[in-house]
């Protein structure tokens, strides 16, 4: 699986606005190829290994900030990403939006940074929604719980706090089908 260079910065970013007097530390604690990519100007529009850009990165910042907390780590780095991202004019556009369309649209700009990702909605109801996620790799599954911070922190922004967003992961042979399930007020 690849992944978006504009997704790929959150990472870093994060690590710089929460750990900043520890950044070159997490820097270090990277094998070579993710350590190649964090240390290399990262193209917003380029193509990055989902593993090497995101997965490992994350489970390093688990390892250094969040006791080996894996899902923690990658669930607030996606709550920082979707902070940062949804600032401004885009802040004021997600307040005004019901949770239904947001999600919506978050399952479509989703499909843009992951290839060759297929993300949908399979299910939407009054206060509920479920995205599946397919054809991503079982060692990618943690990507699922940076994309559960996003959309739980995307929910706040509109005011619907989420009551919970639950990720379920189905593996068969090297294919992981996720389903994210998210419950409002």
């Amino acid at each position: 699986m690849e992944i978006k260079g504009s997704a790929v910065k959150a990472t870093p970013d994060f690590v710089k606005d929460r750990f900043n007097n520890r950044y070159s530390e997490w820097v270090k604690s990277l094998p070579e190829k993710s350590k190649n990519i964090i240390e290399n100007p990262i193209y917003a529009t380029t193509w990055y290994s989902l593993m090497d850009s995101v997965i490992i990165p994350t489970q390093k910042v688990a390892d250094l900030f969040f006791e080996g907390n894996y899902v923690k780590a990658a669930n607030e780095i996606g709550r920082y990403s979707a902070d940062v991202a949804l600032k401004g004019i885009y802040k004021i556009f997600v307040r005004v939006s019901s949770p239904h369309f947001v999600l919506s649209r978050a399952s479509s700009i989703f499909a843009t940074y992951y290839q060759p990702a297929d993300i949908q909605v399979i299910d939407s109801a009054e206060k509920k929604a479920v995205l599946q996620f397919s054809k991503f790799h079982p060692n990618e599954k943690l990507i699922m719980n940076r994309i559960a911070g996003w959309i739980e922190k995307t929910l706040e922004i509109t005011l619907k706090s989420a009551l919970k967003v639950d990720v379920e992961n189905h593996i068969e042979g090297s294919n992981l089908t996720s389903k994210i399930t998210v419950f409002w007020n």
